[in-house]
């Protein structure tokens, strides 16, 4: 009895026999041929595009020839939708084996069973961390400061579970991570600050993977399993930073620095500390960002970390500085460029640690920031200035979003801030050109 004649065919059978033509060239007129291994061999591939031979034995078995490949397929319709499926191609399947598989899968369709949805199911049922990560990054319109941290910190910390399915992830597996992330860093800190971090942020990819992918309707991830940190209260306090360079130290940091090697690196920190800027603020602060006619810093919208321009005026000692380097302007556009000169410069710990080790005093670059606002309200200078000069948003502050605070009206805060860290690491007296290139 042939396959088609049986009930659980009737359906395809019906359909190939009422739309697919035979092949009119090879068999039988009026019949489809049947798909043999001495027939395959004897077909003459088209030049361009594709032609299909349908088997006169199994009605839904059919063969794609190209004029580079050769592959069986299973058509049939599934719920009212055409489906056509790829088993394999000729060279790695028999005749008999093709038909095999295309008997199953045939039963399949017919019991309403959709092979291509079937496969989308699993497709994001399997999605890995990776996935979800690089969608996030590409869905998302994050800052680029953001789009840096999460592929820096993801891979560093979650590097082993980057092909693992996002469903798949546990609570256990989270409490774990969390708790084995606690261990001393590079700059000395406890890892606290960053396990926490990390955490977060794979909540967040988890929270963006249950609200796009689904199945049926139904998300794959039901409970983000990052809440068993707050149900049993395991993140870590946030225990804030309260570095700086103390008084007594900054003479010694400040001859450590001016021992340096390259210019480069001694005029970057020296702006760091007489600006309070961000590290990337600093590294990626471009020559078309410092008007000298106004003698005024801009730090763009996009790098500012609450995403709001932020401009400052250049004291005597900045301005100084920068006119020295545009003069020894090198082929970038980058005030402080990388060694490509295409790209900023990037931070080296060795350097920072062998200031440190000189001046014997441990520090990051954040604590130049953290130094720099100590000073300016030891100078007593008004709380809406030091905001301004660290551009803090003031979100919480109804206030505050009321004052506009023109750039010059920091200018004077600027120098005295400048003549007080020159005073305080006794090079008052010292000019530029002692310590140009």
């Amino acid at each position: 009895m042939a396959v088609s004649e049986e009930p659980i065919f009737f359906e395809v059978s019906t359909y190939c026999l009422r739309n697919f033509l035979p092949y009119p060239k090879i068999g039988k007129a009026g019949k489809m041929p049947k798909l043999t291994k001495k027939f395959i061999s004897n077909v003459k591939r088209p030049e361009k595009g594709q032609m299909f031979l349908r088997d006169s034995t199994l009605i839904g078995l059919g063969l794609r020839i190209t004029p580079n490949t050769c592959s069986y397929i299973v058509e049939a319709r599934v719920n009212g939708v055409l489906r056509r499926i790829t088993l394999g191609k000729e060279s790695q399947l028999t005749p008999t084996e093709a038909r095999k598989k295309a008997q199953k899968l045939l039963a399949s369709m017919a019991a309403g069973k959709d092979p291509t949805a079937e496969k989308a199911k699993r497709k994001v049922r399997g999605a890995t961390l990776q996935d979800v990560l690089e969608r996030y990054l590409t869905v998302r319109n994050l800052k680029p400061n953001t789009v840096r941290a999460y592929k820096s910190m993801v891979p560093r910390c979650l590097g082993d579970w980057l092909d693992v399915p996002v469903a798949s992830i546990t609570r256990e597996m989270v409490e774990q991570r969390h708790m084995s992330l606690r261990r001393t860093t590079k700059q000395n800190t406890t890892g606290e600050a960053q396990a926490n971090t990390v955490m977060r942020m794979l909540g967040t990819l988890l929270n963006f993977a249950a609200a796009n992918y689904e199945i049926d309707g139904k998300p794959i991830i039901l409970i983000n399993p990052i809440k068993r940190l707050s149900n049993n209260r395991r993140w870590y306090p946030n225990r804030r930073r309260q570095s700086v360079i103390p008084d007594h130290k900054l003479p010694a940091w400040y001859i450590a620095v001016m021992e340096l090697k390259h210019q480069k690196v001694k005029d970057y920190l020296m702006l760091l500390l007489l600006t309070g800027l961000r590290r990337n603020e600093g590294a990626t602060l471009k020559w078309d960002d410092i008007d000298f006619q106004s003698k005024v810093l801009t730090v763009r919208a996009e790098l500012a970390k609450n995403g709001n321009e932020h401009r400052l005026p250049l004291s005597d000692y900045l301005f100084e500085m920068l006119s020295r380097r545009r003069q020894c302007r090198e082929n970038s556009e980058y005030v402080f460029p990388g060694q490509n000169k295409k790209r900023p410069m990037v931070d080296s710990d060795h350097v920072i640690q062998g200031v440190a080790a000189k001046a014997g005093c441990p520090f990051i670059l954040h604590d130049l920031r953290r130094t720099f606002l100590t000073v300016a309200e030891r100078l007593a200078l008004p709380y809406v200035v030091l905001k301004k000069l660290a551009n803090h948003s003031g979100r919480n502050d109804t206030t505050f979003g009321y004052l506009v605070v023109d750039v010059e009206r920091l200018r004077e805060p600027m120098q005295i801030i400048t003549n007080e860290f020159l005073r305080m690491c006794n090079s008052n007296q010292q000019s530029q050109s002692d310590i140009s290139e």
